[in-house]
């Protein structure tokens, strides 16, 4: 069986190298609206979205991260530096996804709504990538702690970071996938 929806699923990819090209405003509206319409516990939509599109704006979040973490050392691409590698691979848009811890399974509602972003945006012929690493390790040092306040309303806490924008290549076909991961009972 096979409809829109799915052949988006399907289709969406983490690109890491995005075209200098700036996201329509309308196409951004669409995305975010999308996000909004997540599940979230006894519907508190406990999540909140930062869209960092701004050079100043990617220039002062890139300062507010912490010293090269193992977990990065570990696993980034051969001669990938720290952040990243030409300003958030590129994207021209960073969506910051925190959530409200006193809201019932918000960080689970932040999670489905960052998936919900970037189903979104496959649909409307975007890229997206979550950068995990950087979600951790992002205003944990003291001077870098005072910038949460600026992308990360109080009481909130950062959840997932995502880059988002037009993607320099699109896969000829999607990667296979493991067939192992589904038991039925």
């Amino acid at each position: 069986m096979e409809n829109e929806v799915l052949k988006t699923l399907k289709s969406r990819f983490s690109a890491r190298r995005y075209l200098n090209t700036p996201v329509e405003k309308e196409k951004l509206d669409a995305i975010l609206e999308a996000a909004t319409y997540t599940a979230s516990g006894h519907n508190r939509q406990g999540w909140h979205f930062t869209v960092v599109a701004s050079d100043e704006g990617k220039k002062e979040l890139l300062s507010a991260v912490g010293p090269e973490p193992e977990m990065f050392k570990k696993l980034a691409p051969k001669g990938a530096t720290w952040p990243f590698p030409n300003d958030f691979f590129g994207a021209p848009v960073v969506i910051m996804v925190s959530y409200d811890p006193t809201a019932p399974w918000a960080d689970c509602g932040a999670y489905m709504a960052a998936g919900n972003i970037m189903t979104a945006a496959a649909s409307l012929g975007l890229a997206t990538c979550a950068l995990t690493v950087f979600s951790q390790d992002v205003f944990k040092t003291g001077e870098t702690a005072k910038l949460k306040a600026k992308f990360i309303p109080e009481g909130y806490q950062l959840y997932l970071t995502l880059v988002l924008g037009y993607p320099e290549k699109v896969p000829v076909k999607p990667l296979p996938r493991r067939e192992d991961v589904v038991s039925w009972l």
